[in-house]
């Protein structure tokens, strides 16, 4: 994201373009007057990078990288190749850093190599058609040993259409620019996808996890939150202590983290206030009063850092299983765990969307229906009492 800093009494840009870093001079004296309208600044160039709009002759017709940007930005339609990769930099800031790794992999993988060598204004609809069939076929891959057979693999129908989402996205840019007319990759179906396997525990289960599985005070403190708030695996990771609202019992969830390391949340209506149920907040309130590592986050690893999730999962979530005599389901289906308890309480449905932070309820009842009766409360207070009466 761009921002700004001061230097011998100057103000300055710093933003990534296409890969680049620049600094470019604002010719205004450091004050608080030109401090709040640098800041208006930093968010319209923001949003023009999003959005594709950006153009730095227009910003900075003078800029010391003038020159470099010139040949890319000149009107003209680019390789697909320039353009994607361009593209996919440009939109780093605006997404996880797990996303971001995965649509490289998408564009070095398979976009470049299917389209990278054609004029972005060239691609067609049975140009992408054509792409996804090839998608679907099946795909020998050699084994690291040579005495290991080959073997053959098939994308799923949903990886395929994270793919194909990832060219329409990449492509409604070049749309705006005015290279293309219309979209040929949304003139292109997505595949229809097996729904997401839903396997929450029930609350006897979690129980049984949280009393007989787990050794650590602290691992049923995190789990105990997992299970009661909604939060993905990385956003309980990624949470401070600076995002705890005790008067208003809530949960900022800000970030994220993942194997990449620290960054934003999933999508931007991730980034929500979490109702604190009253399990979850004697569990931070514990946590609090007994945590011995200085540390900013809420559940640090022995050095003070965030948790690994890999380890994690196989030194705590496992053996908990096993422990309590639990059958295997991902760590992922603690979030699935409060949203089917938190139905089957009667909550409403909104509710429960903004606690998972999904930003309509349609994802909710698709998923969920099965576990939706009659809903007749919609603040929490049905969980609430479900979850005392359990001894929770």
């Amino acid at each position: 994201m761009a921002s700004f800093f001061e230097k011998r009494g100057w103000l300055y840009l710093d933003f990534r373009w296409r890969g680049v870093r620049c600094q470019e001079a604002t010719k205004r004296r450091d004050a608080p007057d030109s401090r709040v309208e640098i800041r208006r600044l930093v968010r319209q160039l923001d949003g023009e990078i999003a959005s594709g709009t950006f153009d730095y002759a227009k910003w900075f017709p003078h800029g010391r990288k003038a020159g470099l940007f010139a040949p890319k930005d000149n009107g003209e339609p680019p390789l697909f190749r320039d353009y994607v990769r361009g593209w996919l930099e440009d939109k780093r800031a605006r997404i996880g850093t797990g996303t971001a790794y995965d649509w490289k992999r998408i564009v070095e993988g398979k976009l470049i190599p299917a389209f990278g060598e054609e004029l972005v204004s060239t691609i067609s609809p049975d140009d992408v058609d054509s792409f996804v069939a090839a998608l679907k076929r099946p795909q020998v891959v050699e084994p690291a040993n040579v005495d290991a057979p080959a073997k053959v693999r098939k994308l799923s129908n949903r990886r395929v259409n994270i793919i194909l989402n990832v060219l329409r996205q990449s492509l409604d840019r070049a749309v705006r620019k005015g290279w293309l007319k219309t979209n040929p990759a949304r003139a292109v179906d997505l595949l229809r996808e097996d729904k997401v396997q839903i396997d929450p525990l029930s609350l006897e289960e979690v129980k049984l996890l949280l009393s007989k599985g787990l050794q650590e005070d602290e691992d049923g403190r995190y789990f105990t939150v997992a299970f009661f708030s909604g939060l993905r695996p990385g956003e309980e990771i990624g949470l401070q202590w600076e995002d705890l609202d005790w008067h208003r019992k809530t949960i900022g969830v800000r970030r994220a983290v993942s194997r990449f390391g620290e960054g934003p949340t999933k999508t931007v209506g991730s980034t929500r206030d979490v109702d604190m149920l009253p399990p979850v907040e004697r569990a931070l309130r514990a946590q609090r009063g007994t945590s011995q590592v200085p540390s900013p986050w809420i559940f640090p690893n022995r050095d003070g850092g965030p948790l690994n999730m890999t380890n994690l999962r196989e030194r705590v979530w496992k053996p908990a299983l096993r422990r309590a005599g639990l059958r295997y389901r991902a760590m992922y289906q603690t979030r699935h765990t409060f949203a089917t308890v938190m139905l089957a309480a009667g909550e409403d449905i909104g509710w429960v969307a903004k606690q998972l932070g999904h930003t309509s309820l349609e994802m909710v009842i698709r998923r969920y229906h099965r576990f939706i009766p009659n809903l007749t409360r919609r603040d929490g207070s049905a969980a609430s009492r479900l979850l005392a009466d359990q001894g929770l």
